[in-house]
């Protein structure tokens, strides 16, 4: 399989451009930012620093009620890594596919 083909592949869950509060920890450092798309494998979310693709990323994002269909929000802790990482303007264009993930109720 070629690179571009596997990369078409990871990307055939379908994306949602949700701006949700999302906290993401990497490398002993937190930041505190907002998806800018999610999907079943993924996120996307903008950061100040640059992380290299591979880096072991934890991130919680906090899904509303209305979005799920459910009665309460949900709070979704994953476990992933990334796998781009680009200058956008001022900030760093941060793509991480999602390895593990566990909901929680507030």
């Amino acid at each position: 399989m070629t690179k571009s083909r596997d990369n078409a592949e990871r990307r055939n869950a379908q994306r949602f451009p949700l701006q949700l509060p999302l906290a993401v920890r990497a490398e002993a450092n937190q930041q505190r930012t907002q998806t800018q798309d999610i999907s079943a494998g993924g996120v996307m979310f903008y950061l100040d620093s640059h992380l290299a693709v591979g880096t072991a990323v934890e991130f919680t994002v906090l899904m509303p009620a209305a979005v799920l269909g459910t009665p309460q929000d949900v709070r979704v802790n994953c476990v992933g890594r990334v796998v781009r990482c680009r200058q956008q303007g001022q900030r760093r264009a941060v793509a991480a596919i999602i390895d593990e993930y566990q909901f929680e109720r507030p």
